[in-house]
């Protein structure tokens, strides 16, 4: 049996079809998501202040312009894309799935390269069976992207035998990573670390100077404005001499400024454990089972290992603060790790064959309860996708000491709620996590007892329980993750239909009825992507972000300058406009008022297409002749 196995495993053709199968269901997945999952804000922006700079019409960083909140290629890649294919989100969606296959083949080749076709085969399927990976990446925002720049400079840099050019262009794209999102920062200076271990003084100088000139020449061409990122990322505290470029207290109150319960950032914190399930405890699991220095066969391996867990860890830490140590984005974990998950594929393959397979019962004990957190985390966040199902499950009351009536059943819920005198509420929110936690103790009795029957099972000896506690964890979580309790619960922009053409239909709408040089006032659908339909328009810069650049109060000459706006600004706009587009939930307020004082008639609103809201339209106003 065991050489018809070995025989198998050796042969080209099959791991070759095991891999093609993997790589096919990861392009007809983002294929599909790319046409189903709703437009949203970041997307909106991206792309229409791309195209806006691209076509020269404002200036990243610009006084009294757009906002510009990220680093010029978050921009600037987008809008050129747009320039050569045509603006909308066709063509960003198109990108979009093209980039994601491009992620794709950079993991491939080197997973292959460094660890064997297997293991390549493996990473293939570890993205293909992750649907709420493969959304994020079906989209025109930035994850894609980066992780599209980030395999691909590992790639370059990884392992021995790398040239100079090779180095130089993994450099580069670390820079130019930096360069798109300021997040990215501590890549650049973790590969030149890692090279100058690796490759040398020699290799470590070629990446220094090439990285360094990408950073470089952006920052001046963009100087001294591009400071304004800096004073935002940088406290003020210690960089007072920022100021200039920040926009102090003195400037107004954010609307934006939400303050979410400790329960929902614990809910956050878990959720990208449920949709970034593999790499998250792929990555735990290596440091948990670290092997020990005399394992590791070749020291480029564990260089690379080392290199990419600090890589990981780094990021991962950095963005953890973004998200659960702020208020701007405390949901976005998740869709941030999508940046460099590729890393924690990489250590697994690296490592795995060579974990710690015995361990003092400490180490075990910790491992032990990680886990076990971690799968009461799990299924906490999940209660929204499971509360309902688990409180309407029907129990035997054979189970609740009633064997004569062993036929008829209970809901759950019922049961609990009589049990603990607690109310709904309550039941859907922690019902689910008493679930995560009994299949995580499931796991880890099943991992003590294969423990202690593996040497007699298999004739091997005894490997520990810490041991088997990852690999059953890991390997159960890897099988559920499409499902609903993992990454097939991330519904959150899902839409049905065909959104791409719904957002071209209100274009065509839009564009019918808006000639062309007209002032728009914009307070639209949360994504500003139906105004890419309308050709030269003017628009007021700061209403592409929404809500998200309001103040209350404040300097408005000062929030302008910055690509912000208040009421006072936004009033000042509606009286410039020529037409004004509001979509149906902010038809409310001063702005209803206005537009119904008689200075402007309304026209027929765009159709209703979004198949995700039941009231999508977009109401627009013609100021009177």
């Amino acid at each position: 049996m065991e050489k018809i196995r070995g025989r198998l495993i050796l042969q080209p053709w099959l791991v070759e079809m095991f891999t093609l199968l993997g790589a096919i269901l990861y392009i007809v997945q983002t294929w599909r998501y790319s046409f189903t999952q709703d437009t949203i804000l970041d997307e909106g922006a991206y792309l229409l202040k791309g195209y806006l700079f691209a076509t020269g019409q404002y200036t990243i960083f610009q006084d009294n312009g757009v906002w510009s909140n990220h680093m010029p290629l978050a921009f600037l890649i987008p809008g050129v894309i747009q320039v050569i294919f045509g603006p909308g989100l066709r063509t960003a969606r198109y990108f979009a799935v093209f980039i994601s296959i491009l992620i794709l083949l950079g993991l491939w080749l080197v997973t292959r390269r460094e660890r064997g076709r297997w293991w390549a085969a493996g990473a293939v399927w570890a993205l293909a069976w992750n649907p709420a990976l493969v959304k994020m990446y079906s989209v025109g925002v930035s994850q894609g992207l980066i992780a599209c720049m980030f395999v691909w400079s590992l790639y370059f840099v990884l392992g021995e035998k790398r040239t100079l050019w090779q180095i130089s262009l993994g450099a580069a794209l670390a820079a130019a990573m930096f360069m798109t999102r300021i997040n990215m920062a501590p890549i650049l200076p973790l590969l030149v670390i890692y090279v100058l271990w690796q490759h040398g003084v020699k290799a470590a100088g070629a990446a220094a100077l090439s990285g360094g000139l990408v950073v470089g020449i952006g920052h001046a061409i963009y100087w001294p404005n591009i400071l304004r990122l800096w004073a935002y990322w940088l406290p003020e505290s210690i960089t007072p001499f920022l100021n200039t470029w920040r926009l102090t207290e003195e400037a107004g109150v954010r609307f934006w400024d939400p303050d979410l319960s400790l329960a929902r950032r614990v809910a956050s914190f878990f959720h990208s454990f449920r949709f970034q399930f593999i790499p998250l405890i792929g990555a735990l699991g290596a440091w948990l089972l670290w092997p020990n220095r005399n394992a590791w066969k070749h020291a480029s391996e564990f260089r690379g290992a080392v290199y990419l867990s600090g890589l990981f860890a780094a990021l991962w830490l950095a963005h953890l603060w973004a998200t659960m140590g702020n208020e701007y984005c405390v949901y976005c974990l998740a869709g941030y790790i999508a940046f460099f998950n590729s890393a924690s594929l990489l250590v697994v393959s690296l490592s795995f064959s060579i974990w710690l397979k015995e361990m003092g019962w400490f180490r075990q004990l910790g491992i032990g309860l990680i886990l076990l957190i971690i799968s009461t985390g799990i299924g906490f966040s999940a209660f929204e996708d499971i509360g309902n199902t688990l409180a309407n499950l029907r129990i035997s009351r054979f189970f609740l000491g009633a064997p004569a009536q062993w036929r008829q059943t209970s809901a759950l819920g019922e049961i609990v709620i009589n049990i603990f005198h607690i109310n709904q509420q309550q039941l859907i929110r922690y019902l689910p996590a008493t679930f995560g936690f009994g299949a995580g103790l499931i796991l880890l009795v099943a991992a003590g007892i294969i423990s202690i029957l593996s040497p007699y099972l298999a004739g091997q000896r005894k490997y520990s329980f810490g041991y088997w506690a990852v690999l059953i964890f890991l390997s159960v979580g890897a099988i559920f993750t499409p499902t609903t309790l993992f990454s097939g619960g991330y519904q959150t922009y899902y839409c049905g239909g065909n959104v791409i053409r719904s957002q071209e239909i209100i274009g065509e709408h839009l564009a019918n009825v808006i000639p062309t040089g007209s002032r728009v006032y914009w307070r639209g659908r949360l994504s500003a992507v139906p105004l890419l339909y309308i050709s030269d328009v003017r628009i007021f810069p700061a209403q592409i972000n929404g809500d998200y650049t309001i103040y209350q109060g404040g300097d408005s000459e000062r929030l302008e300058k910055f690509g912000f706006w208040n009421e006072d600004l936004a009033q000042q706009w509606a009286n410039e406009a020529d037409f004004i587009l509001i979509a149906r939930h902010y038809y409310d307020g001063w702005l209803k008022d206005f537009v119904n004082a008689g200075q402007f008639d309304e026209l027929e609103s765009t159709p209703q297409t979004a198949h995700c809201e039941a009231d999508a339209q977009i109401r627009i106003f013609r100021r009177k002749q």
